[in-house]
């Protein structure tokens, strides 16, 4: 079962091609898309059975998009994911019979899950029902080129892992996971995307590629699947660094998927990680890192009234946590931990000048106690906030 997402917004279609178990529900994600010109010629290419899309896309709404494939492929399902409430949608969504309407915030994936599961024995209810209405000469003609496309398919997977000219034995079966050793080299390279050490991420991409050869080896589409989820943890530890220029080419995703070899799909991702690397350099003069880490200490300086944790600002930043921690310690000569708690002591050194009770700063600056908030100042200033006053 083919399914496709169409989404403009990079977080959340990684977010979908990450939460969704594609493989125990029997589908394959072909093809995901930035913008409606974008998704329209994905879908002639690839006539998926199951369309997620947003409704709000550059280029060429949603609605508008159904409405063109739909004359393309009829029975193509169709699952329509935005952030409006407006009836104005919901009723062109009915009117083109979409299968599903999903609002973005109130999304679960355990119910996405169901719903694609449902949709998808009703396009192998429908196929059922058409061979039996008669239709002999279509569901021959059919059932015939589908079994070339599996000979095909079968072909060319078997081809995948094997050198040019040399495909797999006929007959091996592929997991539709990977092996351990291939996970655990997965994970590091993952940490080493988010963490933005692109050189580092390009050794391991090798030392994987090699162990994805060893037998047993993971379905070509399991591949697939990690080589294009690596691109978009990639572009999106860089999406904020590389404010003004364009981060992703989100025609590679396309490009690995249609890779006939494993050393095809790893060479473009490897050479995509070489473009990232070379962009962030760019980006790493000190003005810009003194630009980065001067915005995070404004964001520090206007949220004191509570816990400020480094996950929160990496997140409100898009920047992985770890790169961010060496950033700010590299920038500032002191640790991110370091800076807000001296921060919040010099708050409190104003607000007892101004005649606050020790009380009533320890709960502005979010401390669920004052002995708490005591230790904290002691530890930052060396006396306690009381002594501290008395000077």
């Amino acid at each position: 079962m083919k399914v496709m997402i169409v989404e403009d917004e990079i977080l959340v279609r990684l977010g979908l091609r990450k939460a969704i178990p594609w493989s125990s529900l029997g589908m394959e994600l072909v093809c995901e898309a930035q913008d409606g010109d974008e998704a329209y010629e994905l879908f002639k290419r690839h006539l998926p059975d199951i369309v997620l899309v947003d409704i709000e896309l550059p280029k060429m709404d949603g609605l508008q998009f159904i409405r063109f494939a739909k004359g393309r492929r009829a029975d193509s399902r169709f699952v329509v994911l935005t952030c409006h409430q407006d009836m104005k949608y919901m009723r062109e969504a009915i009117q083109l019979q979409v299968n599903d309407f999903i609002l973005k915030s109130t999304l679960d994936m355990d119910e996405l899950c169901a719903i694609l599961r449902s949709l998808s024995l009703d396009v192998a209810r429908d196929r059922e029902a058409a061979e039996k209405a008669g239709l002999a000469g279509q569901a021959v003609a059919a059932g015939q080129a589908e079994l070339a496309a599996a000979a095909a398919s079968d072909s060319a997977e078997r081809a995948f892992y094997g050198e040019p000219g040399t495909p797999n034995p006929p007959g091996e079966a592929f997991l539709e996971a990977l092996p351990e050793e291939a996970h655990k080299l997965r994970k590091r390279l993952s940490e080493s995307l988010e963490s933005l050490r692109l050189a580092a991420a390009r050794q391991q991409l090798g030392e994987l590629t090699a162990e994805l050869r060893r037998q047993p080896r993971a379905h070509p589409h399991v591949v697939k699947n990690m080589m294009t989820e690596f691109l978009f943890r990639s572009w999106s530890a860089c999406e904020e660094l590389l404010a003004g220029r364009q981060a992703a080419d989100h025609r590679l995703v396309d490009r690995i998927y249609a890779a006939a070899r494993l050393e095809e799909a790893a060479d473009l991702l490897a050479r995509e990680l070489e473009r990232l690397e070379g962009s962030l350099a760019l980006t790493n003069t000190a003005e810009d890192k003194e630009k980065v880490v001067a915005l995070i200490k404004q964001y520090i300086k206007t949220h004191l009234d509570r816990e400020v944790t480094l996950q929160e600002i990496a997140g409100a930043f898009y920047i992985n946590s770890s790169y961010l921690s060496r950033l700010f310690k590299e920038v500032s000569r002191v640790s991110f931990t370091e800076f807000v708690l001296y921060e919040k002591t010099e708050l409190a050194i104003v607000m007892m000048k101004n005649g606050k009770s020790l009380t009533e700063i320890s709960e502005r600056l979010g401390y669920l106690n004052l002995s708490s908030f005591t230790r904290m100042f002691k530890k930052v200033r060396g006396v306690s906030p009381s002594k501290y006053s008395e000077r």
